[in-house]
């Protein structure tokens, strides 16, 4: 009996097309869907995006009190076997637009009521999910912090983290991952490793 093809939703942080970004993406992209995979890629740049407003608890029995281009996200990131996410480096961080679907991502395990008294975060999905960070910036600068970031992020949704994929480069050229063919086929290797991994126990 075949399974459903597995599904890798990546959130694309990166508001420069062609970018380094862009191309890693692409690589990893490539690998998955050799393995079988089909891909979902989030331009976060495209989406029309609320800013999260900190509603607290029980706001709203499904996910956000906001209906916008998030809606597809979150139906995205439920059905994911695999999510990554990339951005730039941005102030040490990620790039706004990453970190606007970020914070509007705190409803995947909210804070609710709990009988009794007091408040308990539930998540909306078992952690089944595997999640890698992609990113790119200069040579002279560190990832780590937006690395954090993104590791607490993927544990909101429910996906743990297994790697990080860094392009450091001492040019200020978008796209200049394509001068590092290694770095674009371990990136490709990694689509298709996560892809044929199993989903991860609960």
């Amino acid at each position: 009996m075949s399974r459903s093809p597995r599904l890798l939703v990546a959130l694309n942080g990166s508001p420069v097309r062609d970018s380094s970004i862009d191309r890693l993406l692409a690589s990893l992209g490539e690998g998955a869907s050799a393995a079988g995979g089909v891909v979902e890629q989030v331009r976060c740049n495209d989406l029309i995006v609320k800013d999260c407003q900190a509603c607290g608890p029980d706001a709203t029995p499904g996910y956000c009190v906001f209906h916008d281009d998030m809606d597809r996200v979150y139906g995205l990131l439920e059905r994911a076997h695999v999510i990554v996410v990339a951005s730039p480096i941005y102030f040490d961080t990620v790039s706004a637009q990453l970190k606007r679907v970020i914070d509007r991502c705190n409803c995947v395990t909210p804070l609710v009521t709990v009988a009794g008294g007091g408040y308990a975060l539930v998540p909306k999905w078992a952690r089944t999910r595997r999640g890698v960070f992609v990113t790119s910036c200069s040579a002279s600068h560190r990832f780590d912090l937006a690395e954090r970031t993104v590791r607490g992020f993927l544990k909101w949704v429910g996906a743990k983290w297994e790697e990080t994929l860094a392009w450091q480069h001492p040019d200020d050229e978008p796209g200049s991952v394509a001068g590092d063919p290694a770095l674009l086929e371990r990136a490709s290797l990694l689509g298709h490793r996560l892809i044929e991994s199993d989903p991860l126990a609960p």
